[in-house]
């Protein structure tokens, strides 16, 4: 993203233990926060509070196309 929000508060993340994948939680309330209800707004969709952008959140949001992008690259590797 080109740029940052300085505003806000930073969300919480958390690794899945069986998963692997990174989770996104609220600061304020807690509740779980899925790509897709932040692509958009950067705000919690359960307390409109407002999400502050930074690395780790970018690495969240981007999670589903490098995993699509490593897959089919092993795969055309494998020919």
């Amino acid at each position: 993203m080109s740029e940052t929000v300085s505003r806000g508060k930073a969300p919480r993340f958390r690794k899945n233990t069986f998963t692997g994948r990174s989770e996104m939680f609220c600061p304020d309330c807690g509740e779980e926060i899925e790509q897709v209800d932040v692509e958009s707004y950067l705000h919690c969709p359960f307390c409109n509070c407002v999400l502050k952008q930074n690395d780790e959140f970018d690495d969240f949001l981007l999670d589903d196309v490098i995993r699509a992008w490593v897959a089919k690259n092993n795969q055309s590797a494998k020919g």
